[in-house]
């Protein structure tokens, strides 16, 4: 009598500076990809200082070539001071979205501008979308780990500030094991987190 494999478990985490890296979560056992980049300081602290009430949020399905509209419509309903540091920002979140949809293969994205105080995720988890791309540009970045065959996990990692992180969510195709979790990370003091989320709409393509 044969006894059928096991699924692999996708556990690997792949990290570069190039943001090629991100397309690799496509890779047979790869769970989630860094994208280990560096951010102009003086953007950091230019949203570290802005006063909560005035960061911009904004959760829309767009094309990837209308993020920058679409943040600067946002940027404006916050009331966030125009300023060269408001212009770099925008820019920035728009060269996020690009590359994320680049390596996904998406044309279309659902981009999210969140504003989080706490830990309103604090269990590991799987989102349920296809694949998420997540990047933290003022507080703690999102901690992430493998899982152990009980659930849970095994070592926590945490994403740097500035970096994004791809990982797969609970509707990725194929009979792999999904066995890289994330959450929301402890704060303190009412430390607000400022992320730039983006869900690919369209399946992801192999690397």
């Amino acid at each position: 009598m044969s006894i059928a494999a096991r699924p692999r478990a996708a556990t690997a985490i792949n990290q570069s500076f190039c943001p090629r890296v991100l397309g690799t979560i496509a890779m047979p056992g790869v769970g989630a990809a860094i994208w280990q980049r560096d951010v102009a300081p003086t953007l950091l602290k230019w949203l570290e200082e802005l006063p909560t009430d005035h960061l911009p949020r904004l959760r829309e399905r767009l094309r990837p070539k209308d993020a920058a509209a679409a943040v600067k419509a946002a940027c404006i309903t916050a009331r966030t001071p125009a300023s060269p540091e408001r212009d770099k920002f925008v820019a920035e979140v728009s060269d996020l979205v690009q590359v994320a949809a680049a390596q996904t293969g998406a044309v279309m994205v659902d981009l999210r501008l969140d504003s989080v105080f706490g830990q309103p995720c604090p269990k590991w988890h799987l989102d349920a979308v296809r694949a998420r791309f997540l990047c933290t540009l003022r507080g703690a970045g999102t901690e992430f780990g493998p899982a152990g065959s009980d659930g849970d996990v095994t070592a926590t990692h945490r994403v740097p500030l500035g970096c994004a992180a791809m990982f797969r969510g609970r509707d990725w195709p194929g009979e792999e094991v999904l066995g890289i979790l994330h959450r929301s990370p402890p704060t303190e003091n009412g430390q607000c987190r400022f992320l730039v989320v983006v869900d690919p709409v369209d399946p992801i393509g192999t690397c």
